[in-house]
């Protein structure tokens, strides 16, 4: 059953009153040291009106749920934990700012939704505006969450911000949780409606994001991609994964010319050696066959050109930040055995 806390309305008051010690109530499990400022506030007065909502629908999952009009030009500094966060603006304008990285979502601004990737704890301010109003369903998702579905922490340290836009259907669910009916369930198909929601504001925020990385890998290929016509046949013997079943003297000698100039071409173009590349885009290959394909750990290290698991798993949890077995998806019954067999083949053709 949904853990939910949810702002109750003042009796005897058609107004729905957030105080500051309500507002901390509420972000407690979301932020530290949350701290507001507005000009002539009192401390004592409520600085919102409208309602929130807080669920935990699964573990390291939380969906809040915001519907409020600011009273003063309110400007709240709090600090986030490492992890991703998923806005979806439903009506009006939010203004946030990411460690000095400011953006606005609505329907007035270039995108009413933003997943932000947080490597570590990260500064944020909200910029609330008086008369302003934001109705928002954010998504909070824990490194721990992520690595069980398959996204592993990286050591980037940079936060990294990526707008997205809702599909019709999905926007379509958001604003039905805002329905005054729907406000008040508690039963299980709140619950249902709540994670269905957080689901898939997930799924196409972290589509979003991988997209906006492949998008980003292309262009600082293009970027370095090399005049010698020799490192361009290199480029496209590892695109078609040919490279992975030769050694780095059998690739020299495919083009023409000695290891030593093949690596010193290469460390002079990419900035970095040949053989740290082909290691990378091995283990690359053997996380890609690991969450799609269900192989064992055993033949992962095989397809990366490993003869021993354990050095696979020490060079793969150094590179992704998790071990083989955490990323790996359950294979189909009667699969597991056609898999290795597949890994092996694939390391006879590489000796």
């Amino acid at each position: 059953m949904t853990a939910v806390m949810a702002h109750r309305p003042m009796l005897g008051s058609d107004k729905h009153e957030i105080e500051a010690k309500e507002l901390r109530r509420l972000s407690a499990s979301l932020v530290t040291r949350q701290a507001f400022e507005a000009p002539n506030w009192d401390r004592r007065s409520a600085l919102l009106d409208g309602r929130m909502q807080l669920a935990e629908l699964q573990p390291g999952m939380q969906l809040r749920l915001a519907d409020v009009s600011d009273r003063y030009d309110l400007v709240t500094r709090a600090v986030l934990p490492a992890g991703i966060k998923i806005a979806l603006v439903v009506a009006g304008e939010a203004r946030v700012s990411y460690e000095g990285q400011a953006v606005s979502l609505g329907l007035s601004a270039p995108s009413i939704g933003l997943l932000v990737r947080l490597p570590e704890a990260t500064r944020f301010t909200r910029q609330g505006r008086a008369g302003g109003h934001e109705r928002t369903l954010t998504l909070s998702l824990t490194p721990d969450w992520l690595l069980r579905h398959g996204y592993p922490v990286t050591s980037s340290r940079q936060a990294q911000l990526v707008r997205w836009s809702p599909s019709p259907g999905l926007l379509r669910l958001a604003e039905q949780l805002f329905d005054e009916r729907f406000l008040h369930s508690r039963d299980n198909a709140h619950h249902l409606q709540l994670s269905g929601c957080a689901l898939a504001m997930a799924g196409e925020a972290l589509a979003a994001l991988r997209h906006d990385r492949e998008e980003q890998k292309h262009r600082e290929e293009r970027e370095r991609r090399p005049t010698d016509r020799r490192l361009q046949r290199l480029m496209t013997l590892v695109e078609s994964g040919e490279a992975y079943r030769l050694g780095q003297e059998d690739l020299a000698r495919r083009l023409g010319m000695s290891l030593s100039s093949l690596q010193r071409r290469f460390l002079a173009c990419y900035g970095k050696s040949l053989g740290r590349f082909l290691r990378r885009r091995r283990l690359e290959a053997a996380l890609a066959a690991l969450r799609n394909e269900g192989i064992s750990v055993e033949a992962a290290a095989i397809l990366a050109g490993y003869t021993n698991a354990a050095n696979f798993a020490t060079a793969f949890k150094r590179e992704f930040g998790a071990r083989p077995g955490d990323l790996r998806r359950e294979p189909p019954a009667g699969q597991e055995g056609a898999c290795l067999s597949t890994a092996a083949s694939a390391d006879s053709e590489q000796n």
